[in-house]
């Protein structure tokens, strides 16, 4: 079962108790426990989660639902890494130029020829060679047609060019028979298909794709193509979360825009529950904004909003919306675009990829501040930042000039969020700072 939600005092009890810090604020929820009583909260539906199993081609971005265990060696034999000549190494310890004649050829794709290796002589013979063929058992290094001067009886080298066993790829050198290849909750990259069809698997059993609802709310919000009129503003919500649910490889399911109407809220959340997986919305979480909205949510499920000690993103809803037949995770989200964009970074992302099955952590870099900055102690904040390298090499962030959470185009514009984390007040140019990566999944 799900845990039901403790209020936020308890919650941020919690907390304090967990890391001994002294910016306790009951008004303003810590990322870290709030980010914690996610993760619990949706774990059932992690567990619960079903397998299916699809063609190799359709797998990018999908998380492996068992782990990919080798069922041969990578490569199968061993085999010649160059277009050249194969010989035993034996004829290294030569003074002076070698001598070989050549006896055959072995081609990618072609069988040990039998023939070949029983008149082999190792001080008096080579095999031409194609790169990827198999390595004749009585060669153990080739040089490549490079280095080689080919005369009417053979090929002629100096010794010192080559070393024994070189252009030369062992069997099982990549993968060996057995091997845990790929782990159970990998997100499979492109290098990770060309990996499973070097082993001939052409299916895999993968996690179900969660399936997302999204919408956005509020009377002033008019769809792309509509009139703008005084106060109103176009839909970039909408679109924000379509490229990152996108970038998740999540089925997604849009919702559109929803009146500031309790009828219809209630009708699309109902509707969006019985769908989907989970719902996002953004918009009606603030102080202030339409109370029917905040009503609506608890009345169809178990929904808390709370003030996180973040910014921007401060105002966020989460719990579940529940139906006679289903139930979804619901992600409230402010509506300011760039909070919008914070909030689904720190902690939409993670949770469905937690529920997804995927064992993912986000990788988190370090760089040089450039400039200053002060914050209140208490929040963690994150700034938009671009980076740089000075000569030395060192990589450098300076903060974007625009802070502002409802301009877009500064997120677009940078590289990366600065973290700054909730007890610091005062960054100086120098100072080591985390970053992380936005509009890409890292």
């Amino acid at each position: 079962m799900n845990p039901s939600f403790p209020d936020t005092v308890k919650l941020q009890e919690k907390w304090q108790k967990q890391k001994g810090s002294d910016l306790f604020n009951p008004n303003a929820l810590q990322i870290d426990i709030a980010k914690e009583f996610m993760l619990s909260y949706t774990h059932q539906f992690r567990v619960n989660l079903g397998n299916e199993i699809i063609p190799l081609e359709e797998c990018l971005g999908r998380v492996l639902a068992s782990p990919i265990i080798a069922n041969m060696n990578v490569p199968s034999a061993n085999n010649s890494a160059m277009d050249g000549y194969a010989f035993s190494s034996i004829v290294l310890s030569y003074p002076s130029n070698i001598e070989l004649t050549i006896i055959g050829k072995q081609m990618a794709g072609q069988a040990t020829q039998q023939e070949l290796l029983q008149q082999f002589a190792p001080n008096l013979h080579c095999v031409r060679i194609m790169t990827g063929a198999v390595m004749p058992s009585c060669c153990d290094t080739v040089i490549p047609q490079e280095w080689v001067t080919v005369t009417p009886q053979g090929i002629t080298f100096d010794p010192l060019k080559i070393q024994v066993g070189e252009n030369l790829r062992l069997q099982g050198e990549d993968i060996r028979l057995g091997d845990e290849v790929l782990p159970l909750g990998r997100i499979l990259r492109p290098s990770d298909l060309g990996l499973i069809a070097s082993m001939g698997f052409a299916t895999v059993q993968v996690k179900k794709r969660l399936t997302v609802a999204y919408f956005s709310t509020g009377d002033e919000v008019i769809p792309l193509g509509g009139e703008i009129r005084e106060g109103a503003l176009f839909d970039s919500n909408r679109y924000t979360l379509l490229g990152m649910l996108t970038q998740l490889g999540v089925r997604l399911i849009d919702l559109g825009i929803v009146r500031d109407d309790p009828l219809a809220l209630r009708e699309v959340f109902s509707a969006a529950a019985n769908q989907a997986d989970a719902i996002i919305t953004s918009g009606g979480v603030s102080v202030g904004e339409a109370d029917f909205t905040k009503k609506i949510m608890q009345d169809l499920g178990d929904v808390a909003f709370w003030t996180l000690a973040i910014k921007p993103g401060r105002p966020m809803a989460f719990g579940k919306i529940n139906t006679s037949d289903s139930s979804a995770v619901l992600f409230g989200l402010p509506g300011n675009p760039v909070a919008v964009m914070v909030t689904f970074y720190q902690f939409v992302q993670d949770i469905l990829l937690h529920m997804s099955g995927a064992n993912h952590t986000p990788k988190v870099f370090r760089a040089k501040f450039d400039g200053t900055f002060s914050k209140k102690p208490g929040r963690t904040e994150f700034i938009r930042g671009i980076l740089h390298r000075d000569e030395s090499g060192d990589l450098w962030v300076k903060p974007h000039g625009h802070q502002g959470s409802g301009i877009l185009r500064s997120m677009s514009e940078a590289d990366c969020l600065i973290t700054l984390f909730a007890p610091q007040s005062q960054i100086f140019h120098g100072d080591q700072v985390d970053i992380s990566a936005i509009n890409c999944l890292i």
